[in-house]
Parts: C-alpha cells; structure tokens; sequence
C-alpha cells in the first residue's frame, strides 16, 4: 500500500540528467536575481517550476528561445503566482525577461 491517499497533491520526482541539473540551477539563480515579484516564493518552488518549464520544452519539438521563454512564462504566471503576471498586463515585458535569461544561459 502506498502513503499516498486519495486526493494527495505529491509533486512529482525530479529526475533528469547531470546537465539538465545544472541548467536548473542556473536558471532557477538568475531567475531569483531577474525577477524581484518572485522574493516570497521558496526556493523549492522556484526549482520545481523550473525543472517543470524545462521538463515541458523536452516534450516538445520546438525549442527556440521565443517558445521557451513562454512555457516558463505560463509555468510561473499559472502555477506559481496565479495569473499576477497576466491580471496586471505584464505578459510581454515578463516574457521579454525569460527570454533574456534563456538567450544569456544556453
């Protein structure tokens, strides 16, 4: 029998390669340092919704900057701030900023 109980919202395991790792916590760091909105998320969130981002990417075939920029956009404006990014009109400027840490790290 598991631990788990019905209705139990348990993240799922992280797994990816060394390198992938290492983009994560890139990523995750100039994130934290970019976006000042983001001070009162835990770092935990911050990694998962990162490795979640790229974790999205790696399932598609389109990997261009541009697209990257808003699948981590969605992730954080959906998941980790509940739309503030989209309620308060900032969704080009936001994506502008992934985009600029993408270009920078990979």
């Amino acid at each position: 029998m598991t631990q788990a109980t019905a209705g139990s919202t348990a993240a799922p395991k992280m797994q990816m390669s060394p390198e992938r790792a290492k983009q994560v916590v890139k990523m995750t760091k100039s994130i934290r340092g970019s976006f000042p909105e983001l001070a009162a998320i835990s770092d935990a969130q911050l990694i998962y919704s990162t490795w979640r981002s790229f974790k999205r990417i790696d399932q598609t075939n389109d990997s261009d900057y541009t697209t990257m920029a808003d699948v981590f956009f969605h992730e954080f404006d959906r998941h980790v701030l509940n739309y503030q990014f989209s309620k308060t009109g900032q969704t080009e400027t936001i994506r502008h900023r992934f985009f600029a840490i993408l270009t920078e790290l990979l």
